[in-house]
């Protein structure tokens, strides 16, 4: 199963796909936050581009359940609900930008091309741990 999975940012929104096999997981380039409506448009199109069969979406997690990430993924989620009828799961996503920060950082990548690579690669953070915790998913082997 393909999945394509999102780190939804209040400017920019993370993306990354696997292969069929949930193997691997990759990033792709950055999407523009536009609201609910427009970025369910958006990945409508990555959907069909890349053949995928489901989406998982990363919601920052506070201990109130109230704040705005949260409130902007609920959002995306049910206009991707509304534009799509494949699997939209959410997952936990603490954690996935410093620890792609800190990738950069061990990769030796220049401060100045973060912007360009950190929601990407926190997005194929988010989707390997959706891939490890699946059952059945070939990437537990």
């Amino acid at each position: 199963m393909r999945w394509l999975a999102l780190d939804v940012g209040s400017r920019r929104v993370g993306v990354a796909v696997c292969d069929a096999d949930e193997r691997v997981a990759s990033p792709l380039r950055a999407l523009d936050y536009t609201g609910p409506e427009g970025l369910a448009g958006a990945v409508a199109a990555l959907v069909r581009t890349w053949e995928a069969d489901g989406i998982v979406v990363g919601v920052p997690v506070t201990r109130s359940g109230q704040g705005r990430g949260e409130r902007r993924v609920a959002g995306l989620v049910a206009a991707l609900r509304r534009a799509l009828a494949i699997p939209i799961e959410t997952a936990d996503e603490s954690g996935t930008t410093r620890a792609a920060e800190e990738l950069l950082v061990a990769a030796g990548v220049p401060r100045r091309r973060w912007p360009d690579l950190v929601d990407g690669i926190a997005a194929r953070l988010i989707l390997e741990r959706h891939l490890k915790t699946r059952p059945g998913s070939l990437s537990q082997r």
